[in-house]
Formats: structure tokens, sequence, C-alpha cells
């Protein structure tokens, strides 16, 4: 009998409520907060063996503590899906400089382009339950890279597994032993979404080749969405110029249905073009008409 005395002082001291400075009870004897003047406490059913009553007087959150209580939890909540992001991104983003693509930099040049990525971002759970991907081609510094970067960014913002890489470091990723590529290979899949850049900058060789065919192929049979971005125009994936390549290109087209073509002068040498302009109206050369270069004498 004196172990039940215990515990049941121990279960109504769990009901105990502090009062605060002001704080004050009603008519029917529950404790209100006298900051906000809403009850402290409330009645829950309970057995009878447990109360005769069948009530049981708990502490409870006034308006003003559970919107202390609220804010709290956002707070937490969004440092762990900050920590989250960031382990993310330190998981798949391969070069830092792919963080900047992000669609809040985007002048929309092309905006049907724009909008189309944004929509598979809005869609992802379609696109990813029917591994739908996009390929992005076009010549140098359209801006192939900058848009499928968006994309991913989007996607980690929305804390989808998402790895960019390109070819060239997959190729240096894959030297070595056979359980080390499979290693490499096997991490790659474990992203919801597989970004490549720059398809067709890899050695023309037979071993570049199928290395190339592996990371395609493993994630073909993954089951998951890939993005991938290319030089190359689409009549040269169509018809390749060797059967070697047409094992990836082919595999290839069959993962990313949706195919879009990027026109328009470099952006690179646009951008080269306001950097110099800004340097020599920050330098004062502007005076000099069209100087690019001067000399002491």
């Amino acid at each position: 009998m004196g172990e039940l005395t215990d515990v049941g002082k121990i279960i109504e001291g769990m009901a105990a409520v502090n009062p605060a400075p002001g704080d004050y009870r009603d008519d029917d004897g529950f404790l209100i907060c006298g900051k906000c003047h809403t009850r402290r406490q409330m009645d829950v059913e309970v057995p009878t063996d447990f109360r005769p009553t069948g009530l049981w007087r708990v502490p409870t959150n006034c308006k003003c503590r559970q919107a202390e209580a609220d804010k709290e939890r956002r707070l937490f909540e969004a440092e762990r899906f900050r920590q989250r992001m960031d382990e993310l991104r330190r998981d798949g983003i391969t070069d830092p400089a792919y963080l900047a693509y992000t669609f809040d930099q985007d002048d929309r040049r092309n905006p049907k382009l724009t909008d189309v990525c944004r929509k598979y971002v809005d869609n992802w759970d379609d696109m990813r339950a029917d591994n739908i991907g996009i390929l992005f081609y076009g010549d140098v510094g359209t801006g192939k890279s900058f848009l499928a970067c968006c994309v991913a960014n989007a996607l980690l913002d929305r804390l989808v597994a998402v790895c960019v890489t390109n070819f060239p470091r997959l190729m240096s990723s894959l030297q070595g032993f056979d359980a080390d590529k499979q290693k490499v290979l096997d991490r790659l899949q474990r992203h919801s979404l597989l970004v490549i850049d720059d398809l067709g900058v890899e050695r023309d060789t037979s071993y570049s080749l199928e290395q190339v065919y592996s990371v395609v192929d493993a994630r073909s049979r993954a089951g998951k969405p890939l993005i991938v971005t290319t030089n190359l125009s689409l009549k040269d994936m169509e018809s390749p110029p060797s059967l070697a390549y047409k094992r990836i290109y082919d595999r290839i087209l069959e993962m990313c249905p949706i195919r879009l073509k990027l026109t328009g002068e470099s952006r690179r040498v646009g951008n080269a073009a306001r950097r110099t302009e800004k340097a020599r109206e920050i330098l004062g050369l502007t005076q000099w008409g069209g100087a690019r270069h001067c000399s002491e004498h």
C-alpha cells in the first residue's frame, strides 16, 4: 500500500501547476494565466477507480504559453530542416559553383524553358514516379548547366536527395578496382535525382565510353530520373558514330523524354563583356574610348 501511495504522489505531482505572478483561479477552480487570461488547466476523463468523479485536472498551455511552444517548435524544425539541407548539399553537390545556380538568379532569357523547369520541380512526385528525366542540349554557354542546377537546387530546398556532378569528375572517381567502381555507382543510385553535366567531353576511348555507359545503365536499372547536359546536337545523339556511343545515347534518350534545346549567344561571353566594362569604369578607363590596353612610358 505504501508503494501505491508513493506512485500516487508522483502522479499527483505530475498534475500540479505552479502559479506564476498574476495568475488567478476562475469560479470553477481552474488556474488562469494572468497575461492572456486563458486556462492553464483542463479536465480529462479517467477511470472512476482512479478518480471517483471520472475527471482529472491536469496542466495545459494557455494561449501565450502555447504560442511560445509553437514558436520554439518552428525554430527547431527550421534548424533541423537547414541541417538536413546542408547534409544533402554536402553529399550531392560535387562542385560548389553549382550551388549558385538558382531560379532566383535566372534572367529568364528563355522564359518558356524556365517555366518548364519550374513545373518539373512542382510536379516532382509524378516525374519521380514515372522516371522522367531532362536532356538539356545546345551550344556552349547557352545556360544548360544553369537550368539543370536550378532544378537541382530547387529540389534540394524541398529535401529531395540530388547529386550534381559531371562526366570528367565521374571518370576520375571510377578509376581503380572493380569494387571501388561499384561503390561509386551504388552511391550515385542512392540519390532521387542525378544531374550529370557535360556529356560528350569525356575522352574518346573504349575504356571511357564503357565507364559512361556503366553510370547511365546503372541509373536506368535503378529506375530513378536522370538530367543530362551536353553540347551535342540531338542529331548527333540520334545518329552516333559508333555502337559504343549508340548504347550510351539510346539509353539517355530513353531516360530523358523531355529535351530542351538552348540557343542564343553565349552567356559566358556576355558576362565577360559586362565584367570588363564594369572594371574599366571603376578603374577610370572609360575615357580611353575603345582602348583595352595601356602602357606606362
